[in-house]
């Protein structure tokens, strides 16, 4: 199959059953890892291991956005008010996964250095998923601010955890002395350049928002910084998730309000490659391994074992660093994730073990089988979870704009039916007449069928009023005077199509037709009803009161 139409087949089938999920209350993510493995080498092999493979960089791409994304959510402020129970929950969360999936595959394999290596994979949470969870929902809070933070600092805690299992376990399946000093060199300095390279990515973007005057040369700008950002982090090897993270973070935080723009850009654009991303995610799964030798046992012990590991270090962080109890019931429940990072330092591990014989190759084989295999499972059960965690929390659909709210409603929702109108053959007197006995400051002028003809200010009045003789008056009909309405709007077009032609025309109200063939008049729209409405309601789902 031609590639632009597997492109086009993936995009579709990602969209229409993301939409089709919705509807039973099932994160949309779900259905493109489904479609994924549908169109992938389990099923379809549409999408088979050696196009998925040509499409690394677009995942690559997709990891960084995703990780700039997160750091664009990291305010300072939420550190300075939330960084004790952050910092305690990241610490208990990871090291409880890391002992209770160390010592519960260990007991099972008998295997020491089985038990470190799934440990410290154990301990990474994807934040793709997760975050794509919390976009979907619009969600806002302490659980949903908490738990971004989370997702963004535990692949630092988990390449500490994994350079010291790695080198530790090697030592041990090959026999040679271990040195702790050397073995955390590594991970640290991986850290440390990854930071820098974000860093400097995003002080680079922040000097380029004041050169950029065109608004459309933003996304251009933006991507060219990211996807810099991310080809130099994989160029020398570090985690691009981290430098994309601090890229976005770096950003937000030099520039609060200038960086609003550019972040907007960024997320409107990453849609289609979010869908992509995770159809990729879900075609690398090869349903096969599950009857591997062992593997399914392994499976579910490692799943069983990570689970409660997350939610009571979870619960035990949030309870040490008194984080609010929204945080310290359902932090847990929304950490299930596993993606990228685990499996690559699984990849690692057996790029590493291979080199030491036929023994550790097969050792380094069942790690990858099994991450694979749990790491699908628990990218399938973790936006549900995470979506009922924000929900227990209270936190669903509390991060809504402007725009959100007026996606949801069309015109004839807050259209005004009961304005006074002027029939066309009014005489001026008659005019000056209901003028002074209404509140209203613009009249549409219609005729006797109540078909629309145009309309009459109260300034366009006052002209009037100064050109024309008081004789006059009587001579002079409404349909001599009236504006012709050059912008209208049928009752059953969306409201943002109406508030759209009214900030591009500077307009303060416009008449609402029933159709526009005949353009019967059936009332009229002002913009500033139509914003403290609004506004009203995005205050009302924020929770403010």
């Amino acid at each position: 199959m031609d590639t632009f139409i597997l492109i086009g087949l993936t995009l579709f089938l990602g969209t229409w059953s993301g939409k089709v999920i919705q509807r039973f209350k099932i994160p949309q993510v779900t259905a493109y890892l489904i479609v994924g493995v549908f169109l992938g080498r389990s099923v379809l092999n549409i999408w088979t291991p050696e196009r998925v493979e040509a499409f690394t960089p677009f995942v690559q791409l997709a990891l960084g956005l995703i990780g700039f994304m997160i750091g664009s959510e990291l305010k300072l402020d939420l550190f300075r008010k939330r960084g004790r129970s952050i910092y305690s929950i990241l610490i208990c969360e990871g090291l409880m996964t890391f002992f209770v999936v160390g010592a519960i595959v260990t007991l099972l394999t008998k295997k020491f250095y089985l038990g470190l290596l799934f440990g410290a994979l154990a301990s990474a949470t994807a934040p793709a998923a997760t975050v794509d969870v919390l976009w979907e929902y619009k969600t806002r809070g302490p659980l949903t601010s908490t738990l971004l933070a989370i997702v963004a600092l535990d692949d630092v805690l988990a390449l500490v955890l994994y350079g010291f299992s790695s080198a530790f376990a090697k030592s041990l399946i090959n026999h040679e002395h271990f040195s702790i000093l050397h073995t955390l060199e590594t991970p640290f300095i991986e850290i440390g350049l990854a930071v820098l390279v974000g860093s400097l990515g995003g002080i680079l973007l922040h000097r380029l928002i004041y050169f950029i005057r065109q608004r459309e040369r933003i996304l251009p700008f933006s991507l060219g910084v990211i996807i810099l950002t991310i080809g130099t982090a994989i160029h020398f090897k570090l985690d691009l998730i981290l430098s994309s993270m601090l890229l976005g973070f770096t950003l937000v935080n030099l520039a609060p309000v200038a960086s609003k723009e550019i972040i907007d850009a960024v997320k409107n654009f990453s849609p289609p490659i979010y869908i992509l991303f995770f159809v990729l995610v879900g075609a690398r799964l090869d349903l096969s391994l599950v009857f591997a030798p062992g593997v399914a046992l392994l499976v579910f012990v490692y799943i069983a074992s990570r689970t409660t590991g997350k939610i009571s270090g979870a619960f035990l962080g949030g309870v040490l660093g008194k984080a609010p109890p929204s945080v310290t019931k359902y932090l847990g429940l929304c950490l299930f994730s596993q993606a990228g990072v685990a499996i690559g330092m699984a990849i690692s591990i057996y790029h590493h073990l291979s080199h030491l014989g036929p023994q550790a190759a097969d050792i380094g084989l069942l790690v990858v089988n099994v991450v694979v295999i749990t790491t699908f499972i628990v990218q399938v059960l973790g936006p549900p979870s995470v979506r009922l965690g924000v929900s227990k929390a209270k936190e669903i659909w509390r991060n809504v704009t402007e725009e959100d709210i007026l996606e949801k409603y069309r015109v004839s929702d807050l259209i005004e039916r009961d304005v006074p109108v002027i029939i066309e053959n009014t005489p001026l007197a008659g005019i000056v007449d209901m003028v002074k006995g209404s509140d209203s400051d613009d009249f549409c002028v219609v005729d006797d069928g109540h078909y629309l003809l145009g309309y009459i200010t109260l300034r366009d009045l006052r002209t009037v009023l100064m050109e024309h003789e008081t004789g006059l008056n009587n001579l002079v009909v409404a349909r001599d005077i009236a504006l012709p309405a050059v912008e209208v709007i049928v009752a059953s077009r969306p409201l943002k199509e109406a508030i759209e032609i009214m900030r591009r025309r500077d307009l303060d109200f416009l008449p609402v037709v029933r159709n526009d063939k005949d353009r019967e008049f059936v009332g009229m729209i002002h913009y500033r009803h139509v914003i403290l409405e609004v506004q009203k309601e995005l205050l009302a789902q924020r929770g403010v009161e």
